[in-house]
Formats: structure tokens, sequence, C-alpha cells
């Protein structure tokens, strides 16, 4: 439901005042110079030479690096990092941000071993901590993942979008309480985020506390109005208080402000629980329409046609099921109650 965690790269000016003990170099303040100006091309030109003069500064590989993934090339940029750490394997920035750029490219475990070096050559790194949290919890290594989050945060105690990620994290590991004291932290933190409260009330939700989350997940909506992920979580959360108006009511802004098919599916289901078979039907037909392969709208409305007696139309949705899944028990129950 909220994003997922961004890797945190350090910026140029602060891996350049970790190089700084390294003797200037006029081609790699020129390359600087152009990759400031945007310029990668030029950028690479001058780092090309700078490495060619300078072949044990490391500097020209990692700054080559920023300019590739300027040009989208991480592959390149990968290959350059590598080759900076070759030179001097103790630059833990430059392992930060070798492992931030696998988590990029979804290669969580190459980047785990990356940012557990980084953050053993340099324990008060806080990118580094906050990037292998990612790394781990991607993994489901939940135990490296909560301890780098704790880490992280007793480094920086005020990153509310540290402190939020850490949260979904807990969570995600079934780890409630920790979850909650995280997400609580993130909205005192940042009062005005919505989506911090829509995390406090996503980890409220997880753990039973339907009130709560629910005043959260208004909250949310009052701070950001088009938020459809906040509207959908409340009307989910109002349908399992059975509060069916408000579920209806929240589920279709969702709807209108995020016109997908899970949006009119579950819309429909409120209404199907509701009591309104018909409208219900609609809504699910609706959902069919903007993505046939939603399998979950067609169940749904199978279910529906089963309630409403259509026998016939019923075996014309399981029939538009993969196979295994239109011969199931399941699909053979809803048949037989058909009459």
């Amino acid at each position: 439901m909220l994003r997922d965690t961004v890797p945190r790269m350090l910026t140029q000016a602060i891996l350049l005042g970790t190089l700084l003990l390294l003797p200037d170099d006029a081609l790699v303040d020129d390359g600087s110079r152009k990759l400031q100006a945007n310029d990668a091309d030029g950028a690479i030109a001058a780092f090309d030479q700078a490495k060619k003069q300078s072949p044990k500064d490391p500097r020209p590989h990692y700054l080559s690096a920023v300019a590739l993934q300027k040009k989208g090339d991480p592959a390149a940029a990968e290959r350059e990092l590598k080759a900076a750490l070759t030179l001097d394997p103790k630059l833990a920035e430059v392992r930060n941000e070798l492992g931030a750029l696998l988590n990029e490219r979804r290669r969580f475990a190459d980047a785990t071993v990356e940012l557990k070096r980084a953050v053993a050559d340099k324990p008060d790194l806080t990118e580094a901590w906050f990037n292998l949290g990612q790394a781990a919890a991607m993994q489901k290594d939940c135990a490296t993942a909560l301890d780098a989050y704790a880490h992280a945060l007793k480094l920086s105690a005020t990153d509310a979008d540290g402190t939020i990620n850490a949260s979904v994290a807990a969570r995600r590991c079934g780890k409630l309480d920790q979850a909650t004291a995280w997400a609580r932290q993130g909205v005192k933190l940042a009062g005005s985020s919505a989506q911090a409260h829509l995390n406090l009330g996503i980890t409220l939700d997880a753990a039973g506390k339907l009130d709560d989350a629910v005043a959260e997940y208004t909250v949310a909506t009052r701070i950001k109005p088009d938020y459809a992920t906040a509207w959908w979580s409340l009307g989910l959360a109002e349908q399992k208080r059975h509060k069916m108006d408000a579920a209806i009511a929240a589920l279709d802004k969702a709807r209108t402000l995020s016109p997908t098919a899970a949006r009119s599916a579950d819309l429909g289901v409120a209404w199907r629980d509701k009591g309104d078979l018909a409208k219900a039907a609609t809504l699910f037909r609706e959902a069919l329409q903007k993505d046939p392969r939603y399998t979950p709208a067609r169940w749904h409305l199978a279910q529906t046609l089963s309630a409403q007696h259509k026998c016939g139309d019923l075996a014309k949705e399981l029939g538009q099921l993969p196979a295994a899944e239109g011969q199931s028990a399941a699909a053979q129950k809803l048949r037989a109650a058909c009459k």
C-alpha cells in the first residue's frame, strides 16, 4: 500500500568530501563541473582521461558511475563503482552507493553483501544501514532488516521517511508492537504527512484496532483529499466494522480517484455485503471490463450470480476462469448450489 523504500544514495558533494585526501586533479574538477551542468557525456570523457593520467585514483571511476546513472546505464555504473572499490576497498561511502544501485536493480542478495561490508567499515554510515534494511526486508530476512533499521534510526532519530519504512518492514515481519511504535514515531515527526497517518492506520488495522485505524485513515484523507489509497483503506476498515454506508462512500471515492479493476471489485463486495446483488454484479462486470484477467472480480461475480440463481450466467463466468480454477472444488460447489 505504501511505496517501496527508495535506496539512500549520497550526494556527489559528500562523496567527493570523502575522497578529498587524494591529490587535486584538474580533469576530475573539469568532469565534476560538467556533471553538475548535466553534461554527462562531457563528464565521462574528462573522467576517462583522468583514469589514464592517474590510474590509482578511485574518483574518476566513482564519478563516471554517477554520470552513467544519469545516462540510464546502471550496468556500466556498477562496473565503475566496483573499479573504484578495487582501488580502495575501504571507501564505505562508495560501497554504499554500489549497494544502493544493486537494490535499485533488485539484486538484493548482492546488495546485502556490499552493505554489510559498508557498515562494518563505517558503523556510523546511516544511509548504508537504511539500504541494508531494505535489501534484507526484500529477502524476508526479518532479523537483519529490523536490526539494520534500528541502527539507522539510532543514528538518525528524526528521519520521518526512514521511520515509516522501518515500520512497514516490521509490520510485514509480523512484529506489530515494533511496527506500531515506529509508525507512531513517524506521525510524531511528520504530523502533516498523509503517508505517515496512512502507515499508522495500516499498522493499527493489522493489529485489529479498527477504530484507531479508521481515525488515522480519516486524517490521511483530510490532509490529502485525492489520496486514493487512504480512501480505499478507510473503506475496507469500515467494511470490517460492518458500517456499510461509510464503507461504500469511501470505496466509491477511491474508485473515482483510481478507477482500477480492484477498486471496482472492492466496491462491489461492499454493495453485496449490504444486500444489493444487482449493484454488486454491475461493479464486478465493470472490473472485468477494465481487466478481464482480474480473477477475483470473476469469482465475486460468480458467487453473486449463484446467489441470484442465474445459473446460465454463472456457467459462462466459470468458463472464463483458467481451466484448473473453473473445475476446482469451489467452482463445482457454486454450480451445485445454483438452482
